[in-house]
């Protein structure tokens, strides 16, 4: 993925992000490294620009939630 592309589906993210209501953001969306990921650490991870923000914004567009 090219820089364009990550920031795109960055800000994409953090605007669906801020729609999904509190009580659903410690629901799991992605699963990384045998890791279960939910909405607030995919949060953390792509908003620092973690190892992981780029294998989680795939994992996103890919089942169609970016």
């Amino acid at each position: 993925m090219d820089k364009k592309e990550y920031e795109l589906l960055k800000a994409k993210f953090l605007k669906l992000v801020a729609s999904v209501p509190l009580p659903l953001r410690g629901e799991i969306i992605a699963v990384v490294n045998n890791q279960t990921i939910s909405w607030n650490a995919a949060y953390g991870e792509i908003k620092t620009n973690s190892d992981n923000a780029e294998v989680i914004l795939n994992k996103l567009k890919k089942i169609g939630l970016l």
